[in-house]
């Protein structure tokens, strides 16, 4: 069966996709708390021997939640965002749902030290064509790419050793990492929606990423 779209794009030449309004439910709202809240408890478990404020016990447990917080929200969440946003504006029903197993499974592989979870993702229904497909799923890992690049660029103007130097770092290689991770070109990640549409876009995305993750490596960590 032929693509809706193009059908309409044959029939009139000067047709234009619906544009929607970008939109949220309560439902989803306190899905994306849940979600932002225990992704948070994960991360400032893993930077519980951490150090950020060698003078003040209480103040170095503030800055590891803060900044917990900040690579959940300029990570994940703007990742997921990035889906909703674009989904939405194609006049697609686009709501993201947290998965209470991935978030329980989050909190335990932290507890033992390291991260690896599957806290929801962004579901989509409505009349969404391959190209809008690729599209909406490259949106999230081109969100990561983008915050990794202005963090690795900022990074390198920061004075090493302070706070703002830690974080920023951390932003540049968990969004490189993130985004590449999710270019993996199989189900269900976002890299297989894009190979569907584009190879060519697949790879010049999977290059920005892989060239960021190695200045990461080599100059950052």
């Amino acid at each position: 069966m032929r693509d809706p779209v193009d059908n309409m794009r044959r029939v009139d030449p000067y047709y234009r996709e619906p544009r929607g309004k970008i939109r949220f439910s309560k439902t989803e709202v306190l899905h994306i708390a849940v979600a932002i809240g225990v992704l948070s408890v994960a991360f400032s478990l893993i930077m519980r021997n951490s150090t950020l404020d060698p003078d003040d016990p209480t103040m170095n447990i503030i800055l590891i939640a803060g900044t917990s917080f900040i690579l959940v929200v300029c990570s994940f969440l703007f990742h997921e965002f990035g889906h909703k946003f674009v989904a939405q504006r194609y006049n697609a029903w686009s709501e993201f749902r947290a998965y209470p197993q991935g978030l329980m499974m989050a909190i335990v592989f932290s507890i033992m030290g390291f991260l690896f979870a599957a806290p929801g993702a962004v579901y989509i229904r409505g009349m969404i064509s391959k190209e809008m497909n690729g599209k909406i799923s490259l949106a999230g890992p081109a969100v990561n790419f983008v915050i990794s690049a202005i963090a690795i660029a900022v990074f390198f103007s920061i004075e090493p050793g302070t706070l703002v130097y830690v974080v920023v770092g951390m932003l540049a290689y968990l969004n490189a990492f993130l985004g590449l991770f999710n270019m993996i070109p199989v189900l269900p990640f976002d890299g297989s929606k894009i190979v569907a549409w584009s190879i060519p876009v697949y790879a010049m995305a999977a290059i920005v990423g892989a060239v960021e993750l190695a200045i990461v490596f080599l100059y950052v960590i």
